[in-house]
């Protein structure tokens, strides 16, 4: 994981964190640059300054020291304050946080260790520069990104207007077309309605009518049957008139077919 890094101002001094911590997201160590006028200084806040300012001020900020530092070097000193003194001949950086009134708690003292102030200047403005590089990077990285999805954005709420539009045209065409035949069905059914009402009488003299008009056909044609009948048995007793009783014609049958014959020779 990349460490954290922050400049920030404090007073008559400007301050460079390097916050690091280990693989539970706990803080294990602050590294710090300080940069003033007249001196530039180095120091760290360690694990084991983190345990003992912990151990000293449980009963106050039970499980809070790590945090607070967090907060407090990150550049968010509205309940806290950094400043550099001198202590036995020796810079220090003291870390207090305010209390009530203009009462202040001394959390814990950072040996400093002096380094050149133009060596410690420079280290923070070139920091300063690179983030100002990485951040306008970040910054047009994220404004493709935010053009591309606005780009996006409008292609899809032009089609959705697009497929809403269809949507309502094939609606409206559909009732169109529905429309005619709704109005068809509801006056057949008053139709049928009305006939229910005022026909049911002329429905009952038409049923029967059919059931008499059924009769009569079948009486027709049971008395044709009777009449074909008796006209095969007439034309039946003629053939066996003519015929010798084997199927073949008798003589006087045969007899007259001749006679018809040369009748019609003679006429040709």
């Amino acid at each position: 994981m990349e460490n954290e890094k922050y400049v920030f101002k404090c007073d008559d001094f400007y301050v460079k964190s390097e916050i690091i911590k280990d693989g539970e997201e706990e803080i294990s160590e602050i590294r710090l640059l300080l940069s003033s006028e007249e001196a530039g200084y180095k120091g760290k806040i360690d694990a084991k300054l983190l345990t003992t300012t912990q151990e000293k001020h449980a009963a106050k900020f039970p499980d809070k020291i790590r945090s607070m530092a967090e907060t407090a070097f990150m550049g968010n000193l509205d309940n806290f304050s950094l400043k550099i003194e001198i202590q036995d001949e020796q810079p220090v950086l003291t870390w207090r946080r305010q209390s009530t009134g203009k009462m202040k708690i001394l959390l814990a003292t950072v040996n400093l260790i002096p380094v050149d102030k133009k060596v410690a200047r420079e280290d923070i403005m070139d920091f300063l520069i690179k983030d100002r590089l990485e951040l306008k990077e970040k910054l047009k990285d994220q404004q493709q990104t935010l053009d591309r999805k606005t780009t996006e954005l409008d292609r899809c709420q032009n089609l959705a207007d697009e497929l809403t539009n269809n949507a309502l045209e094939r609606e409206n065409l559909l009732v169109e077309q529905f429309l005619p035949i709704l109005n068809n069905k509801k006056r057949r059914i008053e139709q049928l309605e009305e006939e229910i009402r005022h026909g049911g009488h002329h429905r009952a003299v038409e049923d029967t009518y059919e059931v008499e008009t059924d009769d009569e056909v079948d009486t027709d044609v049971d008395h044709y049957d009777d009449n074909h009948h008796n006209d095969d048995l007439t034309q039946k007793r003629k053939l066996g008139e003519e015929s010798n009783g084997k199927g073949e014609p008798s003589k006087q049958a045969r007899v007259d077919r001749e006679d018809s014959l040369e009748e019609d020779i003679f006429k040709w």
